[in-house]
């Protein structure tokens, strides 16, 4: 970083020029940077378990449901789902969506297909309100409707007050969801003029709804947070340029990472609305550490014009070093994400990492290049107050004699911490991570009066050669339909439609098992079906094909769970599954909620493995930095400090770790260690010809302001995230606020007790 400067500082017009052409050519991408959501986002599309539910949707012609559900009561439009206004709001829905590009079908009170006796004939498949009309025979159709398992708490709910449309997408793409979203909202519009009410549920209602909530959401922070950080190094240095300046560079850095994201063709997740945060408050760190120094220089040397190159050669010189590895370690942080399992994670760390990284080399190019435009005048140094002084004075002086308190303490709050650590867990309800006042919050519970859009797939592949009509196939799909567990909701299968066809035609219960069963019955009925409705019948049935043998659907509706109890949930069903399925027969699990339940498990392992490649990396560059092993594995332990204090705390205080919250230790790991590093660094060069209880002084003295200004800068922009409704991200804000203070307090009162309580003379540079 020292050439580096120097090289910018002896071709200032240069260094400006290509700067100025490679944030362009960077920032030209920020254009094709879009907003992206759903499975495929987060896990990325080649990720097993997402290629298993487009398998099984491609196969069976759809697999990602969403629900639209309305509301009929004695002061809306209608009373009953069955009234002629509730019916035409249900054909203009089906109408509307069902033409969407990638909708598959959609099911819906008016056009769904209802089986029905005909007189002297075989059963038909009707429908309620083909043309939005009612039919002539609505009154004789309503009962059958209402004892119809198809039906009742699928798009009806049994008092006949609310009702469904189920949009089935034909795959789990993020543009699928938001143009069927989209075409709903456009379609309901009208008759929520009407005053109708409505509520939309499932995965892609979430995506696309509460993902452009938080877009607007962080986007409103930016401004919140330029300000916070303009108003910090203000303070500290009482020049609106020097502010200026150091939130310009950090700017273009921020371009430069966005652009670099759009040109690598990576879209914005809720991860990355994290990003211009980060990057404005970490970066800024450096641009403080600089300028503090230059301006500590430039005073010493008279504050002329004439002294500012030596001032900034020096400034340059005392603090390029530090700097270089605290970003090091920083960008490690955010880099160990490559272990994740979530593709939109793994790219949130190469560029957070690319950001770090553009800030340091902006810091040390561009920002000396124009300081020495600025008027001496301009920049004075940080201002510090008696009351800091005194609280430095007691700090440096009072180390000796807390050491061994400081100690002790910090080892009763480290086996207290660890004790928490063991009860720390990786959980979040519904609520929980969107927030109270999120609508599709709202509008979950709302359609529960109807159904729930969260479902839970099995795939059953029939042996080869075996047919969907043999006895022993649908006897082993009735035993996997009889599966129960706690948050498992009711079955479809094709065997609900044949039941009911059976007793239409037939008379009587269709028999699976036993001397009652008659072959020839079930062909009988599946040609019917697929008569009659050939959509449901390919919804539920999948011929044999090619080297695919056939197989059937079984669709589990299901409650909304916190992440826990919905591990525990598909971890049952598969263990149920397996002691249940005959020789033969093979079984695939998947579906909206088998997704959501592995990208719990991709954050918890994200969470182990980040950590221990941060650790590893960390401690690598700090011992570079200081070169001395025994400082860096001192430095190491205030860093990991706070780390296992916050964690440690979430635990005993039953705090679980969410999608934000997970990558907190990765992040906070490689910030902690920065104040340790500059704070080393200076004790180090100071500690040639003095004390070392002087030099740690001294060290408290040089660098405690910056680390008190950055520290500060960082907490208040995590602090800002806190007021986001979004509580994940609120709670990412909140616990790296709490890491970020307990880190500094680490630095500035366990590691002087640590430097002061070791009997061997600290490694100094060679």
């Amino acid at each position: 970083m020292q050439r580096l400067a120097a090289w910018a500082l002896r071709r200032p017009l240069a260094t400006a020029l290509l700067g100025m052409v490679l944030a362009a050519v960077l920032g030209a991408g920020a254009l094709r940077v879009g907003t992206d959501g759903g499975y495929r986002a987060f896990l990325g599309a080649s990720h097993p378990v997402v290629r298993e539910l487009d398998r099984v949707a491609a196969r069976f012609g759809g697999g990602v449901p969403f629900a639209v559900t309305f509301h009929c009561t004695d002061t809306a439009p209608c009373r009953s789902v069955f009234d002629p206004p509730a019916l035409e709001l249900a054909h203009a829905l089906a109408v509307a969506i069902g033409g969407t590009p990638g909708v598959r079908r959609v099911d819906g009170p008016a056009t769904s297909p209802l089986l029905v006796a005909e007189p002297f004939d075989l059963p038909r498949a009707r429908q309620l309100a083909p043309d939005g009309n009612p039919a002539p025979d609505l009154d004789a159709l309503v009962p059958l409707a209402l004892a119809d398992p198809l039906w009742v708490g699928q798009i009806v709910s049994p008092d006949a007050r609310a009702g469904a449309l189920v949009v089935t997408l034909e795959d789990s793409s993020s543009a699928t969801a938001e143009r069927a979203v989209d075409a709903a909202l456009a379609a309901l519009a009208p008759f929520e003029a009407r005053g109708f009410t409505f509520a939309l549920a499932g995965g892609p209602v979430e995506f696309v709804v509460a993902g452009r909530d938080l877009d607007r959401q962080a986007q409103r922070l930016v401004p919140a947070i330029v300000a916070l950080v303009f108003a910090i190094v203000w303070l500290a240095f009482r020049s609106a340029p020097l502010a200026a300046l150091a939130l310009a560079g950090v700017g273009v850095a921020l371009l430069a990472a966005v652009g670099l994201q759009g040109w690598l063709g990576w879209p914005r997740t809720s991860f990355f609305q994290v990003l211009p945060p980060l990057l404005l408050t970490i970066g800024v760190c450096y641009a403080i550490h600089l300028l503090a120094a230059y301006a500590e220089r430039l005073a010493a040397a008279g504050g002329g014009d004439a002294a500012r190159p030596a001032a900034l050669t020096g400034a340059v010189a005392s603090v390029a070093r530090p700097c270089l590895y605290t970003a090091l370690t920083t960008a490690a942080g955010f880099a160990s994400f490559h272990t994740s399992g979530l593709e939109s994670l793994l790219r949130f760390g190469w560029i957070a990492a690319f950001g770090v990284m553009a800030a340091l080399v902006v810091t040390f190019t561009l920002l000396p290049v124009a300081l020495t435009r600025l008027p001496a005048r301009w920049i004075s140094p940080p201002r510090e107050s008696a009351l800091w002084a005194r609280a430095l004075d007691r700090l440096a002086t009072g180390a000796p004699r807390w050491r061994v308190r400081t100690l002790a303490v910090t080892l009763l709050l480290s086996l207290l911490a660890a004790a928490g650590l063991t009860r720390l867990r990786i959980d979040a309800s519904f609520e929980e991570i969107y927030g109270e006042r999120n609508p599709v919050v709202r509008w979950a519970r709302q359609a529960a009066l109807v159904r729930s859009a969260e479902t839970l797939e099995l795939a059953l592949s029939l042996p080869p050669g075996v047919e969907p009509t043999a006895p022993e196939a649908l006897e082993t799909l009735a035993a996997l339909e009889a599966l129960e567990a706690p948050g498992l909701g009711r079955p479809l299968s094709i065997l609900a439609p044949m039941k009911k066809l059976h007793a239409l035609f037939y008379g009587g219960a269709l028999a699976l098992a036993g001397e009652a069963v008659v072959p020839e019955r079930f062909a009988s009925l599946q040609r019917m079906l697929r008569a009659e409705d050939p959509e449901l019948f390919s919804f539920y049935v999948a011929p044999a094909r090619g080297d695919e043998p056939a197989a059937f659907r079984l669709s589990f509706q299901a409650e909304k769970l916190p992440q826990d109890e919905l591990r525990a949930l598909v971890a049952r069903v598969g263990r149920d599954v397996a002691a249940r399925l005959p020789a033969g027969y093979a079984v695939t699990v998947t579906g909206p909620l088998v997704v959501v339940s592995r990208m719990i498990d991709e954050i918890r392992d994200t969470q182990i493995g980040s950590f221990g490649s941060a650790l590893v990396l960390v401690g690598i560059l700090a011992a570079f930095c200081l070169r001395s092993i025994p400082l860096a594995a001192l430095a190491m332990i205030p860093t990991l400090l706070p780390v296992l204090l916050t964690l440690g705390a979430m635990g005993a205080l039953a705090v679980p770790l969410d999608v934000g919250t997970a990558m907190v230790a990765a992040v906070v790991l490689g910030l902690g260690v920065d104040e340790a590093l500059h704070l080393l660094s200076a004790y180090q060069r100071l500690r040639e010809g003095l004390a070392r209880e002087l030099a740690i002084e001294a060290a408290l003295r040089e660098v405690g302001r910056p680390l008190l200004t950055s520290a500060a800068a960082l907490g208040l922009g995590f602090l800002v995230l806190v007021f986001v409704p979004w509580k994940s991200l609120a709670s990412f804000g909140a616990v790296s606020v709490v890491a970020i203070a307990a880190s500094l307090l680490a630095d500035l009162l366990v590691l002087p007790a640590l430097l002061l309580a070791t009997r061997r003379r600290a490694s100094r540079p060679r």
